[in-house]
């Protein structure tokens, strides 16, 4: 297996230029996010985004084109040679061990270079990317288990991230009396934000929306939260 990375203003761009270039369609391409990019502004450039596309090696001029990737009979050695082609494409010393355990197999990234999948701004989304990656290639080998993508430190780190955050929004809404919400977030991490601000004098949580659109909301206390919210599995903070 090789990699390739291509870059554009934004990861659509990016896919698009490796679709053109490989000759395949977008969904059929294989590949991590390497760095989302950002739009710039408040005196900083812009950064462009950039893919890492997985491939086979093509064969040579005049040989019959290989059948569809299928994982190698071994996923273990195919998980760690994913790992190992995207540490090549991003230019990072990270490995792959795995922990096979009764529930779950784990998948831990480790290496003097593995904050690199914490992501720009510490949410993990190139950890994140990285998980589906491996779990869509090789997930089905390990079932009824889970498998699980973990670095070391990440939880921590974006633990106080979210917590940090939520203080943020709680004193926005102090300051003015206008709810904020928060973007998108996993029941986890719904819980953090809640736990974070649940003595925090003058401002109440709760969740709303549905599914993986689920957020908190930052509210002033005397505000009553939506019945909807209350009927969720995350208790509002007093």
């Amino acid at each position: 297996m090789k990699d390739r990375v291509f870059s554009g203003p934004d990861v659509p761009t990016a896919l698009a230029e490796a679709a053109a270039a490989l000759g395949q369609p977008e969904t059929e391409l294989r590949y991590v996010v390497l760095d989302a990019g950002s739009v710039g502004g408040r005196g900083l450039q812009p950064t462009p985004a950039r893919v890492a596309v997985l491939l086979e090696d093509q064969p040579p001029a005049g040989a019959d084109r290989p059948e569809p990737w299928s994982p190698p009979p071994d996923a273990r050695a195919g998980i760690r040679g994913t790992v190992r082609a995207v540490a090549e494409a991003a230019g990072i010393d990270v490995s792959a061990e795995i922990a096979e355990g009764e529930e779950r197999v784990v998948v831990h990234l480790r290496g003097p270079d593995h904050a690199f999948f914490f992501g720009r701004e510490g949410r993990g989304d190139v950890l994140r990317a990285t998980e589906h990656l491996l779990q869509r290639s090789y997930g089905a080998e390990f079932l009824p288990r889970p498998l699980r993508v973990e670095c070391e430190g990440f939880q921590e780190r974006r633990d106080r991230a979210l917590a940090e955050e939520a203080r943020d929004l709680a004193r926005a809404v102090l300051a003015d009396g206008q709810a904020r919400t928060t973007e998108p977030l996993n029941a986890y991490e719904r819980r953090v934000v809640h736990v974070a601000l649940n003595h925090e004098p003058g401002v109440t949580t709760y969740s709303v929306g549905e599914g993986a659109a689920r957020r908190v909301t930052v509210a002033p206390a005397e505000e009553k939260p939506p019945l909807v919210a209350e009927a969720g599995e995350d208790p509002p903070s007093t």
